[in-house]
């Protein structure tokens, strides 16, 4: 056997919430790439596994009900299938909620792809009080069933063994039929027909599928069939076959196909699935009654949130002294060792100084993502999504721009972006786009740590994140219900969240996401950061002023970065933050944050790192404010306030961009109207604080 014969490429199907990702880590450790798949910016994720002589290529297709392909997620997953040809397709089922999840496999297998199906979360199918006869199952789908708990990484040589036999054809593989009924049968054949007579093949698929597809008037079919030359002989056909099965059944085709695929599932169950106890509410429900309640549960999101900022303050402290002491000591030791002048500067002030100032608060970032992944894979976050759904409505966000929302928190800005793809109308992504870059994302997190720890005590620095959360929160909502009201007028559609049941996280699932996460944070400091802190450094360094005898060092120096090409800009903008309780420094900052949020506190981190006088006695960048008597906590609160609000990173920028339409209209509108919120909010901030004498 050649080495390219020794390559399995194998698709990993499935709902979401089945499991799935985790059976996908379990697989492939830590062997995985991350990317996009070609064309469009849904996440691609592939793993490779030797076994048995063959390398195992897993693609984890994105997450989704049905192959209709009316979504960016059913697109990707659809054509990955036919037009990349993988040798096994591996559904993942959730076995606790079988019937639901079965409704996927009839489209995968209408696609005749060779299946493989994993029964994961078998474990609590016995909680719920059934049992599965996976025999009769396997028989009844004409497909090998492996039984697994993904979590528990039970199963995993077992479903390898099974991919490996389908490969090599060891099993026959056999084909299910759903029953349509006679009408829609004639129907399909009538559609046939047409296509038959004008040679019609549409990307390989199979012609039976297709008839099905036209029915449905599936928008990808449909589109390539206006470019052919019989495109108005077939369209013709079928709205006729549409017209005629509204009329016998008075329902739509699309209707009474999905009817009779939810018909054949269930009837599948009724004969693999056994009850062995009487039915019962299981933990789940019970848990649900309190955390789901109309007056308890928006309380019980509340602390939860609080739960995990304290967490994250409390036990991230410690090491981020730590860390904050190394980075301390590095400046002195590079001071010690390098000699005086420009490579010195470049090295203490440019890379430790900016770089170091960002990754001293690694551990912080790592903390957050580990809190949040524990609520994340627990099953909680999606019942937080019910229960903000009845507040985000009457705000004029729809119910699953919680998840955009939540997904900015957990990291970055971009992936929030292009998780509003799952939303249907184009008016409520444009809305959720434009109030997800509010959140208070993992770039923002060491800006907010830097100031609060700086200028507020250690024991309330948990309460001002989540307050500062809560504002953040607050001014999405606000700002959707604005652009809802005036902007982007009409109806905000309700939608079904899927309730996953809760499961006890792993430790190796939770430290797999979060180092996914914080590696994203190590990447960025190590690249972008690394780049704008050298042009922050060089843009404060030169040109070079020429020293001037019987003046201080201090002197010198606050000099040197006010007539430099950085200072020049600063004082330039200074007019416009000077309102905002910001002197040139804190615009500068600010203006260099643009290319990435981190960069405002590695700015600020090369700005009092060339500031020190003497470079072998440094001081932490917080020390360093403290120190400031141009700062005080109510300007670091409207500082907060402003970065909170103003428009995103230029990468987030290029992706609403792509996901807006290629619309300049819409990113500029994004500009203006975060920039002007921002310094709004950060105005009301200082100004009404002084009145009021705070």
């Amino acid at each position: 056997m050649s080495e390219i014969n020794k390559r399995i490429l194998v698709a990993l199907a499935g709902n979401p919430n089945s499991g799935k990702s985790t059976l996908f880590n379990n697989v492939t450790g830590s062997r995985q790439h991350i990317g996009n798949y070609p064309g469009v910016t849904v996440e691609k994720k592939e793993g490779r596994v030797n076994y048995k002589g063959y390398e195992v290529v897993f693609v984890d297709l994105p997450g989704t009900y049905s192959l209709s392909a009316r979504s960016e997620d059913e697109k990707v997953a659809r054509n990955f299938i036919v037009d990349e040809k993988p040798d096994v397709v591996v559904h993942v089922v959730d076995a606790s909620n079988l019937e639901r999840n079965m409704y996927l496999f009839t489209q995968l297998s209408e696609l005749d792809a060779p299946v493989v199906l994993a029964m994961n979360m078998s474990d609590m199918v016995k909680a719920k009080g059934y049992a599965i006869d996976y025999k009769i199952l396997s028989k009844s789908l004409g497909r090998p069933i492996i039984p697994t708990v993904g979590n528990k990484s039970k199963g995993m040589d077992e479903l390898l063994e099974a991919v490996i036999t389908v490969y090599e054809k060891k099993i026959k593989v056999g084909k299910t039929k759903v029953d349509y009924g006679l009408e829609i049968d004639l129907e399909r054949t009538k559609i046939a027909q047409v296509l038959s007579k004008n040679d019609v093949q549409l990307k390989g698929y199979p012609k039976e599928w297709m008839t099905l597809k036209l029915l449905e008037k599936d928008p990808i079919v449909m589109n390539h069939i206006q470019g052919l030359s019989c495109a108005d002989e077939i369209e013709g056909q079928v709205e006729k076959s549409r017209q005629h099965l509204r009329q016998h059944f008075g329902d739509d085709a699309e209707v009474l196909i999905a009817d009779r695929r939810y018909g054949f599932v269930s009837g599948v169950c009724m004969e693999a699935v056994k009850q062995t106890a009487e039915d019962r509410h299981d933990v789940s429900d019970k848990i649900d009654k309190v955390i789901m309640n109309r007056f308890m549960g928006l309380p019980i999101f509340a602390l939860v949130m609080y739960g995990i900022f304290k967490f994250t303050f409390t036990f991230s402290e410690p090491v981020v002294g730590w860390f904050e002491k190394f980075f301390e000591w590095l400046s002195s030791l590079a001071s010690a060792v390098i000699p005086e002048g420009l490579i010195q500067s470049f090295v203490v002030d440019g890379i430790i100084g900016g770089v170091g100032g960002v990754l001293g608060f690694f551990p912080l970032v790592l903390f957050m993502f580990f809190a949040i992944a524990f609520f994340e894979d627990s099953g909680y976050m999606a019942r937080a999504a019910f229960v903000m759904d009845r507040i985000m409505h009457k705000f004029g966000l729809h119910g699953k721009s919680f998840l955009p929302m939540m997904i900015s928190t957990n990291g970055c800005a971009v992936p929030g972006i292009m998780a509003t793809r799952t939303l249907d109308s184009k008016k409520d992504r444009l809305i959720t786009m434009m109030v997800t870059p509010f959140m208070i994302c993992g770039a923002k997190l060491p800006i907010f740590a830097l100031f609060i720890g700086a200028f507020f005590s250690a024991k309330h620095g948990a309460n001002m994140m989540f307050l500062m959360y809560v504002l953040s929160v607050i001014i999405a909502f606000v700002s959707a219900w604005i652009l809802k009201t005036f902007v982007f007028k009409g109806e905000t559609a309700h939608f079904v969240m899927e309730l996953p049941p809760y499961r006890m996280p792993t430790i190796q699932g939770l430290l797999l996401k979060m180092w996914e996460r914080g590696w994203l944070y190590i990447k960025k400091a190590g690249s972008i950061i690394l780049l704008i802190s050298i042009l922050i450094w060089a843009g404060f360094t030169f040109p070079q002023i020429e020293s001037k005898e019987g003046i201080s060092e201090e002197t010198q120096a606050s000099m040197q970065m006010e007539q430099s090409v950085a200072g020049r800009i600063g004082k330039f903008i200074e007019p416009v933050v000077k309102p905002l309780g910001m002197d040139w420094r804190g615009g500068v900052a600010l203006l260099a944050g643009v290319a990435a949020k981190e960069v405002v506190v590695s700015t600020l981190g090369t700005i009092y790192s060339l500031g020190e006088v003497d470079p072998e006695e440094t001081d932490t960048l917080k020390e360093s404010l403290q120190n400031d008597p141009s700062w005080s906590p109510l300007k670091a609160l409207a500082f907060l306030m402003f970065s909170l609000i103003y428009l995103p990173c230029f990468v987030a920028m290029a992706v609403f961009y792509r996901e807006s339409g290629s619309s300049w209209k819409w990113t500029g509108f994004l500009v203006f109207w975060t920039t002007v919120m921002a310094w709004v909010a950060a105005f009301i901030v200082y100004q009404g604080g002084r009145i009021l004498g705070v």
